[in-house]
Parts: structure tokens; C-alpha cells; sequence
């Protein structure tokens, strides 16, 4: 509805395009008369929103317009407090330059674009200067509005377009930059995917335990070696101080960095 609406800022004088799609429908009358609430209507026909808009069919007389809101049971005074309250961007307004809230003396109707945060609101209004321009409008001269029963587009994703988008944001090629193609863990080409990441990672888990056991069986073998080793030479000579000696094998063991490779 505002889209429409906004095709036609600018447009001014008459006959013009509304004035001459409305006579269309309803007769050469409405030519040239006051054509605010007959781009209302044009608007609604052409964004496909006549049933919300025009409950009682096409509408040039604001007056009736108002009242088939009320009919309804959608009618809101235009008070600050209902503006905030209850106004939406599409709501149809309605103003009485006399500034009663009373149907029978509106005056004029534009479509809100925008709810302020003070009360007032930001329009698209035909026939305001022979024109059809963007206002905002204070309480004072708003007799009421009311919200038509648009049909609200679901842009909501299904779950499906949902599980799709997780599933592709975490399928992914892995390349030889990465760090575990590089350490061979991985190999370049390989495919990460939901449906196979926990199994590919609960087997590098696996192979790596199993790599971390070997090499503590190593390391293990070699602490009984160099123990063995340092109590043979002890009981050679009993001056010498098995415990001091491994400490200082440990010792020099911790400074040194060791790649250890193991094998398949």
C-alpha cells in the first residue's frame, strides 16, 4: 500500500492518473473533484489491497471512509495516547481542520508512513496543495484512523530454508593452508560437514589418543632405561648419587625440544 502510494509523491493537479482511474470506475464526476481519499482507494486496488482497505467498496467522500473502519470495530480517536498506542505505518488517518474527533466533520485522509516518537506521524497525503506529498501531522487535527487488515507477509525462513543455510554455513572444503591439512591430519580436499564432522572428530580424538599413548609408552621405557642405567653404574661405584644423576638427566631432558615421530 505505502509502496504504492510512493509511485505517485509528486503527482499533482487535475484530471491527473488518479483522478482518471477513479472516474474510470465511477464516473467523469470525479475528474476534477477533491481526490484524496479516491488515491486511497486507486492505491489499494493497484497494491491489491481493496479488501483491507475498502470494506464497503471505493470511497472518495472521507467521511464514509471513517465510518467503515468504525463498522468494523477498527476506529481509534486520534489522540496522542491511541497514536502510540495503536497506529501503524498504513493506517489510514483522517484529519478535521476544525480538530474534533468527530466522523461527520473529517475533512481530508492521507495513509501513516511512519508513527513519531512524540505522537505525531509522517504521511503520504494526495490533494494536500492539488499534490500528492509527505506531511506530519500533529494530534490536534487527526479525527482518528484505523488500521486495515493487511495480509502480513511471512518473511519468516521455513525450517527447512533454516537447515539449510546452518548445513552450508558449516559445509566447507578444507585447503592446504589450514593447519590440520598441514599437520596431516586432514587431507586437502577433504569434506567437513554436519554429517560427518563428529566422526571425523571423534577419530582424529581417537588417533591422537593413540598416538599420545605410544608416545607415553615411549617415554615411559626410556625414564626405565636411563633408571636401570644410573643404579648399574651405582652399584659399581657407591659414590655415586643415583637420585642426583637422574635429576640431572631430567633436567637436561626438559630443555631440549624433541619431535617425535610415530609410526603408523
Amino acid at each position: 500500500m505505502l509502496a504504492a502510494a510512493r509511485k505517485d509523491l509528486g503527482l499533482s493537479g487535475r484530471p491527473n492518473r488518479i483522478t482518471r482511474a477513479y472516474s474510470e470506475r465511477n464516473g467523469s464526476v470525479f475528474l476534477r473533484a477533491p481526490w484524496c481519499n479516491q488515491a486511497v482507494s486507486i492505491w489499494a486496488l493497484k497494491s491489491g489491497n481493496e479488501d483491507a482497505v475498502l470494506p464497503e467498496g471505493d470511497r472518495a467522500f472521507t467521511p464514509w471512509h471513517a465510518q467503515d473502519g468504525k463498522d468494523i470495530g477498527r476506529w481509534h480517536a486520534g489522540t496522542v495516547e491511541n497514536i502510540k498506542r495503536y497506529a501503524k505505518p498504513g493506517a489510514l488517518i483522517f484529519f478535521d481542520w476544525s480538530m474534533s474527533n468527530v466522523i461527520g466533520a473529517i475533512d481530508h485522509i492521507g495513509i501513516i508512513e511512519k508513527v513519531l516518537s512524540d505522537g505525531r506521524v509522517a504521511t503520504i497525503e494526495a490533494n494536500t496543495g492539488d499534490a500528492c506529498k509527505r506531511r506530519v501531522r500533529s494530534a490536534s487535527v487527526i479525527a482518528g484512523f484505523w488500521n486495515p487488515p493487511y495480509e502480513e507477509e511471512d518473511d519468516m525462513p521455513s525450517a527447512k530454508e533454516v537447515a539449510d543455510a546452518v548445513y552450508e554455513r558449516f559445509t566447507h572444503t578444507l585447503n592446504k593452508d589450514l593447519w590440520a591439512v598441514r599437520e596431516g591430519i586432514l587431507k586437502d580436499g577433504d569434506k567437513i560437514e554436519p554429517k560427518t564432522a563428529f566422526r571425523q572428530t571423534w577419530a582424529y580424538s581417537k588417533d591422537n589418543s593413540a598416538a599420545l599413548r605410544r608416545i607415553e609408552a615411549r617415554l615411559d621405557a626410556q625414564q626405565a632405561t636411563i633408571r636401570t642405567l644410573v643404579e648399574a653404574l651405582a652399584s659399581r661405584d657407591e659414590a655415586v648419587d643415583a637420585d642426583a644423576v637422574v635429576r640431572r638427566i631430567e633436567t637436561a631432558i626438559s630443555n631440549l625440544t624433541v619431535r617425535l615421530e610415530v609410526a603408523e
